[in-house]
């Protein structure tokens, strides 16, 4: 149910954050990029990616491409 979910939005600090966590995005790296990078946001805020759609400030960087990321972009973690 719409009501039941959760908005937040995404703070540029936060989102630097989280670049530390990538390695890697779906324009540099297409086969390994499987995991959407709102799965990282839900590790950060601690949030429940049932109940939990974002808004970002500000699109993440990829370290490695330097191109945008957003929401649903597909990323490959670092270890």
């Amino acid at each position: 149910m719409l009501e039941d979910q959760n908005i937040l939005v995404v703070a540029a600090a936060t989102l630097r954050e989280t670049e530390k966590l990538v390695n890697s995005c779906e324009n540099c790296n297409v086969t390994g990029a499987e995991i959407p990078f709102d799965w990282i946001l839900d590790r950060i805020t601690g949030s429940d990616s049932t109940l939990t759609d974002y808004i970002i400030e500000t699109p993440a960087t990829c370290p490695n491409c330097r191109r945008p990321i957003f929401e649903k972009t597909l990323i490959e973690p670092s270890d």
